[in-house]
């Protein structure tokens, strides 16, 4: 549904606490607009520092859950329901604030995570749900599925979460040959050939400590042709894991040279059973990264900050900087404004459900959050924003 404009006004009402300045609003453009995913709902919110305020300027209720999107300039939006066996894509028209959906596909179960090619030709969904992952041909608009790869590996050792494979995250490398695969249930890291369309197995890389359960990882340095190391978050352990990368004719190798806690020595969990790290993001002059856990039994859930060593050190070493605040609970998803600025959060919980964090020149994030949205406006407990991306 589109809002209307008494619904529109009522809503800005809600979600801000400061008072709104619609003329001020009307002569400034945004900072950033921001793709929000949460239960049978995606949103796009307008931030304005200048005036500490979110404007949310779509609200459309959807089927199932997009909690992974990824948006294709100018107008085309792909969107996962995790909750089902559907990839959707939608037009989403920013100048006019509306959202159609085009085209459904039939997917494999529990797509979490999305990721498109160098050219955006090919988009890998990663299923946790079935223990696979799926390529898709995008060319020229179409969704067409290539090739569905089942994750293989032995399981871990929690039988609650590492009952089956559960590949949560496929992100091709900096030269766009390989595809790198995090599977929570099989403690792997699964390495893909990407080249030629040939999307298979050459690697299986065993994380260590067995029941660390990898989720999600990023290369560094970030903007180079090759990449040097890998670094991952996982979640069942909340630990950061950095890997060596080597790469070969035609291999790219891994090998774990650091592991570290993903909290401070002053915050750890209250609830070791229960804390689940989810995000991590590497900052644009590969100086810093974040991590975000969830459910740490404090009263607010938390972003943990490293800093990378780049001098007179051989590896990236991380070592931790600070602790800060998501103003709410369950932050499943962080993520930098294009300039970086900032720190977007989505706390699906409790709280507030999106705050926006500066940062400092020297990395450090504000325990002041620069603006924010209450966790109820999203909906009842568990409703809050599982996807925050800023796409203009």
């Amino acid at each position: 549904m589109k809002l209307t404009t008494f619904g529109l006004a009522a809503l800005l009402i809600a979600v801000t606490s400061a008072t709104i300045q619609p003329s001020r609003r009307a002569s400034n453009p945004p900072a950033a607009r921001v793709l929000l995913g949460s239960v049978e709902h995606i949103y796009v919110a307008d931030f304005f520092p200048d005036i500490n305020m979110w404007f949310i300027t779509l609200m459309e209720e959807i089927d199932g859950t997009p909690s992974w999107m990824t948006f294709l300039p100018p107008n085309r939006l792909y969107a996962t329901d995790e909750s089902s066996t559907t990839l959707r894509v939608f037009e989403l028209d920013l100048q006019n604030n509306t959202l159609e959906l085009k085209k459904e596909s039939e997917a494999s179960s529990g797509v979490v995570h999305l990721q498109f090619n160098a050219d955006k030709t090919r988009l890998i969904g990663s299923a946790y749900g079935a223990g696979t992952i799926d390529v898709w041909d995008t060319e020229g608009g179409k969704l067409d599925l290539l090739k569905t790869i089942k994750s293989p590996g032995n399981l871990g050792p929690n039988a609650e979460h590492q009952n089956a494979p559960h590949p949560h995250q496929a992100t091709f490398d900096p030269t766009g040959d390989f595809l790198v695969v995090n599977d929570l249930g099989t403690d792997s890291i699964l390495i893909i050939d990407g080249r030629d369309d040939r999307y298979e197995i050459l690697d299986n890389i065993y994380a260590k400590p067995s029941g660390c359960g990898p989720r999600h990882g990023v290369f560094y340095p970030q903007g180079a042709a090759k990449a040097t190391h890998y670094i991952i978050i996982c979640e069942l352990r909340n630990q950061v894991l950095v890997y060596s990368v080597t790469y070969n004719t035609d291999r790219l190798s891994l090998q774990q040279v650091q592991d570290i806690p993903a909290f401070g020595p002053k915050f750890p969990p209250k609830d070791d059973l229960t804390t689940t790290s989810s995000a991590i993001i590497l900052s644009p002059d590969n100086k810093d990264l974040y991590v975000s856990n969830r459910l740490t039994g404090m009263q607010i859930d938390t972003v943990t900050h490293f800093k990378l060593c780049q001098s007179n050190c051989s590896i990236p070493q991380l070592t931790y900087a600070r602790t800060t605040s998501t103003g709410g609970i369950v932050p499943r998803m962080i993520n930098f404004s294009q300039d970086g600025e900032y720190i977007f959060a989505g706390n699906q919980n409790e709280g507030f459900g999106l705050v926006a964090l500066r940062r400092d020149k020297d990395g450090t994030l504000q325990n002041r959050r620069v603006a924010q949205i209450r966790a109820s406006i999203f909906g009842g407990k568990g409703s809050g924003p599982q996807f925050v991306e800023q796409i203009a």
